[in-house]
């Protein structure tokens, strides 16, 4: 796991300033490489052949390629060896070398063999020609701004910013966020600044730019039994955690209690012969899952290790939290997630976690509105319910709080009316919303979020149910399969059943539980007034975030309590960001701010 940046212009003080700014994601090794056409850098985090053989920018034998590359291959022993039959000779044990050299047999099309996580970048220095290319599902975020001439990229756009460019928020894309959580789109808070797509790939050649998809789903329903299902989820698993074991570091799991973190953990243990490292964190709370964590680490016998949090400690770090997040985020999990990473790290550098079970496999509570026992109720009414339930701003809020025009985001609108375009659309509503979740949900939100707490700390994190071949075979199962009876994850349930206790397996689902009121109240309610009156945004009514304030501190009743709270947490995490990223202030500054 590493960081890379470039652009297409050589300035080898600036391509140090953006290596030396994402050092915290790759701290063991430091490369760069320029000619008169490109300036590439690169921080490693040495996981895979820890010796300087692996050592990145890596040139080819005939050195007419470079590459810098973040991420995992995990089935790269298998490709090198298809790679050696042809002829070619390799001098590491590396999956950075594999990937080059199926770049120069394959070209493009070398994406299509890859089993991992990944963005990179391969520069000819015949052709003049750069390659990126961002993995299937999006687990690593690839950023990149582009102005008809030249072309700036990295791992995190943070480092971008340290290039001389207008830094101007994208009005449409803050709409977006306060609508979605997130933005459901190429674009970034940031014009003019992009993220490649998942599943794509750009060359970048003379000043233009072109970007196209290399994977997509299919949602063709397989007609295959359940018994079958089951028995290709297990073989499938059991394959994607085997090769996420391959590590020449120390490397454990994150576990909560809940199913996927625990199935995780179950098959780990099966298949190696040493105890897994695993990892909980909590707040001290009745709702904290550490009950089910222990009782899953004593079932499978690991080596347990459990962190508790005090509002205090967590808020003080906030800032820092905001600062590595990259854009605005509305996750109030990345709290405890950034804390749990610094925590495991003491003892682990690669952990196994349980993120993107609930897209595939509909284990959301939001999804029942989906399933077939809600079909007596209007198609219109269970889409417009399910767009309504996502948003925790809703139209009118949002009309109320910004001060501009907007033309409203209907990209979760088009993917439930069938006007996305995409030719292979799944016909049933159940499947539109996980295809919205997948597409979008989880690059923009949840991976990003793993992605950068961990990465904070120099921590890789692997996610094996997005495993390609998982994800593809979750999109060919019947909506019956996946939400029968509003009995979400059935199918992954039932196969968990031959590794868990049924009472881990067939309790009611929880969630990660952050205390969120409970901490707004204690710790943040005044700070967040102070901070967001005393930096005023030209784009927000301070009337309405004064009223938000108001209801917030006066009522008691459990429901708009928890809306309010939410509220006001998104829009201090967005002001925070704004002044680390725009007006320049460091962590140390809001903190003052903050009066914490």
């Amino acid at each position: 796991m590493c960081s890379i940046s470039g652009f297409t212009w050589e300035d080898k003080i600036l391509i140090k300033k953006m290596n030396d700014l994402l050092i915290h994601r790759g701290p063991d090794d430091v490369g760069i490489y320029t000619d008169s056409r490109i300036s590439l850098g690169h921080n490693r985090l040495s996981i895979i052949d820890l010796s300087q053989a692996g050592h990145q920018p890596m040139s080819n034998n005939k050195g007419n390629l470079w590459i810098i590359y973040n991420g995992e291959i995990y089935n790269y022993k298998e490709i090198r060896e298809k790679l050696e039959k042809i002829g070619y000779k390799f001098r590491s044990t590396s999956d950075t070398e594999v990937i080059l050299y199926a770049y120069e047999e394959y070209g493009s099309k070398c994406l299509s063999l890859f089993n991992g996580m990944f963005a990179l970048a391969i520069w000819d220095t015949n052709t003049k020609e750069l390659f990126l290319a961002r993995d299937r599902i999006g687990i690593k975020p690839l950023y990149y701004m582009y102005d008809g001439q030249n072309l700036i990229f990295s791992s995190e756009l943070k480092a971008i910013l340290q290039h001389d460019i207008k830094k101007e928020i994208n009005l449409q894309c803050l709409n977006s966020f306060l609508k979605y959580r997130f933005i459901p789109s190429n674009k970034t808070i940031l014009v003019g600044i992009n993220k490649l797509l998942p599943g794509h790939y750009a060359l970048f050649k003379n000043g233009v730019l072109n970007v196209k998809k290399f994977w997509d789903l299919s949602w063709e329903i397989s007609n295959k039994s359940e018994n079958y299902q089951i028995a290709m989820l297990e073989k499938l698993l059991f394959s994607s955690i085997e090769l996420r074991l391959n590590s020449d570091v120390p490397l454990g799991a994150f576990l909560s209690g809940g199913i996927d973190s625990s199935l995780v953990v179950a098959i780990n243990s099966k298949l190696r012969k040493d105890k897994v490292e695993t990892f909980t964190v909590g707040f001290g709370h009745e709702s904290d899952e550490f009950k089910y964590a222990h009782k899953v680490a004593e079932y499978l016998s690991t080596n347990h290790h459990e962190l508790i949090l005090d509002y205090k400690n967590i808020t003080r770090k906030l800032p820092k939290l905001i600062w590595q997040m990259d854009e605005p985020h509305s996750e109030i999990t990345i709290v405890p997630l950034y804390f749990l990473s610094e925590f495991a790290r003491k003892k682990v550098t690669v952990v196994n976690t349980g993120e993107g079970a609930d897209e595939l496999f509909s284990g959301y509570v939001n999804y029942y509105v989906g399933s077939n026992m809600f079909k007596p109720i209007p198609d219109y009414l269970r889409r417009r319910f399910y767009m309504w339930y996502y948003s925790p701003f809703k139209k009118k809020n949002r009309t109320e709080l910004l001060n501009f025009s907007f033309k409203e985001d209907n990209t979760l609108h088009d993917y439930l009316f069938y006007k996305n375009g995409t030719s292979n659309y799944p016909k049933n509503l159940l499947n539109r919303m996980l295809l919205f979740d997948i597409k979008h949900e989880l690059p923009n939100w949840e991976l990003n979020r793993a992605d950068k707490m961990t990465m904070a700390h120099s921590m890789e994190a692997r996610v094996p149910f997005l495993d390609h071949r998982i994800v593809e075979l979750s999109a060919n199962m019947g909506v019956k399969q996946k939400l029968p009876n509003l009995n979400g994850k059935f199918i992954l349930k039932k196969l968990a059943l031959k590794y868990l206790p049924r009472e881990i397996v067939l309790r009611k689902k929880q969630g990660f539980f952050v205390p969120m009121h409970a901490w707004v109240k204690d710790s943040l309610e005044d700070a967040a007034e102070a901070m967001l009156f005393n930096n005023r945004k030209k784009f927000f009514d301070y009337n309405y975030i004064r009223n938000l304030i108001h209801k917030h501190k006066s009522t008691k009743k459990p429901r708009p309590f928890q809306l309010y709270s939410f509220q006001i947490l998104i829009l201090l995490f967005f002001d925070m960001w704004y002044e680390m990223y725009i007006n320049d202030k460091n962590p140390e500054d809001l903190t003052k701010i903050l009066r914490i």
